[in-house]
């Protein structure tokens, strides 16, 4: 597997997950990654997971898919968050559940990339979110392959290490943080992992992206030349909201698709 399409936060919105699809088909990989979250959201979370189980070559539990099977968490989440969980489950047949549980939290790929949802150090105060070079200094201690692969934020980027040392301790001032801004025509960005030491690199997200830009978002790991591709990918945002409403989820959750944010 040289050649990785990731993908991460799909949120239920079918409509770009499959517009994704379509850009991953035309770019010749040798397997597709999820990092969770599949669920959530959106009103088509059922049809989300299906499409996933067919696409993807390995997947992992984001926290919507561990709400989904546990709501223990869920008193702490915002209104339309719990919403979109509890549609989702609705929905659901007993199999899909028992699928979802059975997910695990993280895989690895040959010692060169390990990939979970949100950290590969577990923060409950944090609840593991990765946007600042401090947040991903302390979460490089968990980090021994030189990739690790992340969602959970909603926003594409790399943080790397300035050293090539197999030193598990990094400083924040030590960590190169890239966002990809303005993609060049076609929706492409590119990122030299060579250039550095450890890199966790987020995809971005495909059905709730949150960084300014509404096009959908996810990346392409090529091992072979260390290259990440993060692409955007436009969809039919309008049809996305009209199925949201149609649902009747909050008008929060799908007002934001426009924005990005």
């Amino acid at each position: 597997m040289a050649r990785l399409a990731v993908i991460s936060d799909i949120h239920g919105n079918l409509v770009a997950f499959e517009e994704v699809l379509r850009d991953i088909d035309s770019a010749r990989v040798d397997a597709v990654l999820c990092l969770g979250d599949t669920v959530g959201y959106g009103p088509e979370s059922k049809e989300c997971l299906a499409l996933m189980r067919r696409a993807c070559r390995l997947a992992i539990r984001g926290n919507h898919e561990d709400a989904l099977i546990d709501d223990a968490q869920m008193p702490l989440w915002n209104s339309v968050a719990r919403t979109g969980i509890a549609y989702a489950r609705r929905t659901m047949t007993h199999d899909e559940l028992e699928f979802v549980a059975e997910l695990p939290g993280s895989f690895s790929i040959a010692h060169v990339a390990f990939a979970v949802h949100d950290s590969p150090v577990p923060s409950d105060a944090a609840h593991g979110y990765l946007r600042t070079a401090e947040d991903a200094a302390f979460a490089f201690r968990g980090v021994s392959e030189p990739i690790c692969l992340v969602g959970h934020t909603h926003i594409p980027g790399c943080f790397s290490t300035t050293s090539r040392t197999d030193c598990q301790v990094v400083a924040p001032e030590e960590v190169t943080l890239f966002t990809p801004q303005d993609p060049e025509v076609g929706g492409v960005m590119m990122y030299d992992l060579s250039r550095f030491g450890r890199t966790i690199m987020n995809p971005g997200s495909v059905g709730q992206p949150r960084d300014g830009d509404p096009r959908a978002s996810y990346a392409i790991v090529d091992l072979e030349h260390s290259l990440v591709e993060f692409r955007r990918v436009a969809y039919d945002i309008e049809l996305a909201a009209r199925r949201f409403r149609a649902a009747g989820l909050p008008e929060a959750t799908f007002e934001r698709l426009a924005l990005g944010a």
